[in-house]
């Protein structure tokens, strides 16, 4: 049973991420107060929404190893001071660049955060009880789903526009002020790696410089064939440059950044693939959903949040269930969810090329509510089994290459699933483009499936082990 100080850390976590999700899950209802109050153009409304998610993309990698090298409470409490320093930039914003500064800061600092995060549950969590926690952080970023939407209308139909859209974005303030005082209090210091720190900061600068100039052209369609090409080129060199620097500085003793213990299991290879693919499909798929209540069917914000808010309340009941659920069906947890996840989607796929407007916002408030339940039974267990790979020491740094592989896999397949729905025809979504955005979120599925199912006896088989299930190849859950 966990000591009531390790429950406030886990309330800390968990309410860290509340807070970060919460302003995800608010920012897009900004927009129509907050472009003509700044003149925003096309161009700049598209960074200020996806610069956030370049940032904490960036923040990621350099907060798991720090947290691993120096101890997480610092990290924890600083990620949260740069997140409240972004949204004091952005809720005071003159003008759009503000705006995008500040969500840049906050982007960044929740990176940061969120590496601490699952690295303080990684540390003071093990087997079941770590399950547990993960869900409780689920569950946590479920229930942001439902109440940001909700406050956000509220806020839209009561609050002058002019007003609005800064009110929207100092909602979560509170929260992080609130979790910060938990987290100095609470966080435990420890997570630092054995010996003389290690932290490969060229590794950590070429990582970050990749990291913006792959997601630049998906963020900016705009930047044109030039400038795009330069982007490229700079990856793919970025890309030759930190192979060779790493074995050049693993040569000389040092800890790189790409553990070769973490890139040699494929159990965290695998579970790393599995959710880059799971997680793109379902953002991209809710944000093609939401497009087309929104817009093609002319709902009012509100109504949409409470039809998509089901969804969202079955994924918290089964996050609190998939301990016992994970124990119930072993290694064959993640195939099943998975599976009901990919069936669901393929019948939204059917259905919204057979069925009038009323019936397929029923289906979809059904389906989607099926794919919640699903996936709320499915990540606890997928994020614990990947992680558990890790060794100590790594545990920050590995929860930060799992976040990382689903933030770009979101990035691009939101790109990628958008275009194909809205198919040269503005930004509306029409009914043949729901129908191929949601095909392409399918095959995503398929294939987080497919590798699911081949990964079977590596990354989901379990064995008895001194009364417990235990991953096979775990060498950090063997040791405990």
């Amino acid at each position: 049973m966990a000591s009531s100080r390790e429950r406030f850390a886990l309330a800390a976590c968990v309410g860290a991420g509340f807070a970060t999700l919460l302003d995800q899950s608010v920012v897009t209802y900004t927009i129509p107060s907050l472009g003509p109050e700044l003149g925003a153009t096309a161009g700049g409304v598209q960074w200020f929404l996806a610069v956030y998610s370049l940032t904490f993309g960036v923040g990621l990698v350099p907060g798991g190893r720090l947290g691993d090298a120096y101890g997480r409470r610092g990290m924890f409490v600083g990620g949260l001071l740069l997140f409240l320093l972004g949204a004091a930039l952005s809720v005071c914003a003159p003008g759009i660049g503000w705006a995008i500064a500040g969500r840049a800061v906050q982007g960044f600092g929740a990176g940061v955060v969120s590496a601490q995060v699952l690295g303080v549950i990684q540390d003071v969590f093990t087997g079941r009880s770590r399950i547990r926690a993960l869900a409780a952080y689920g569950m946590a970023a479920s229930a942001s789903a439902i109440v940001g939407p909700l406050v956000a209308g509220g806020i839209l139909a009561t609050v002058p526009a002019e007003l609005a859209w800064r009110v929207i974005l100092a909602i979560n303030v509170p929260f992080i002020v609130a979790v910060a005082v938990l987290a100095a209090r609470f966080v435990p210091r420890g997570g630092r790696a054995p010996g003389r720190p290690s932290l490969d900061l060229v590794g950590i600068g070429v990582t970050g410089a990749v990291v913006l100039l792959a997601t630049a052209p998906v963020i900016d369609p705009g930047l044109g064939p030039v400038r795009t090409g330069l982007a490229i080129g700079g990856v793919a060199t970025g890309a030759l440059l930190l192979i060779w620097w790493e074995r050049r500085y693993a040569r000389r003793g040092g800890r790189p950044l790409f553990s070769p213990s973490l890139l040699r299991s494929r159990g965290f290879t695998g579970g790393s693939v599995i959710a880059l693919l799971w997680f793109g499909s379902a953002v991209a798929q809710s944000a093609i959903v939401t497009v087309f209540l929104l817009q093609s069917l002319g709902m009012p914000a509100l109504v949409v949040a409470l039809l998509l808010a089901p969804g969202a309340a079955a994924r918290i009941a089964t996050s609190a269930l998939s301990s016992r659920l994970n124990d119930a069906l072993g290694r064959w947890t993640l195939v099943a969810f998975l599976g009901l996840q990919t069936l669901c989607s393929a019948l939204l796929v059917v259905l919204a090329g057979l069925t009038d407007a009323t019936a397929l916002v029923l289906a979809i408030v059904l389906l989607e509510t099926l794919i919640g339940a699903a996936s709320g039974a499915f990540e606890p267990p997928m994020r614990a089994l990947t992680l558990s790979y890790a060794r100590p020491g790594e545990y920050g740094l590995a929860a930060s290459f799992l976040q990382l592989a689903q933030r770009l896999s979101a990035t691009f397949c939101v790109a990628l699933v958008t275009g194909a729905a809205f198919g040269g025809a503005g930004i509306a979504v029409s009914r043949d483009g729901l129908q191929t955005g949601l095909a392409v979120c399918a095959v995503l599925l398929v294939a987080a499936a497919s590798v699911a199912l081949g990964m079977v006896p590596d990354l989901l088989g379990v064995r008895r082990r001194a009364g417990r299930r235990l991953p096979v190849d775990a060498p950090a859950d063997d040791a405990q």
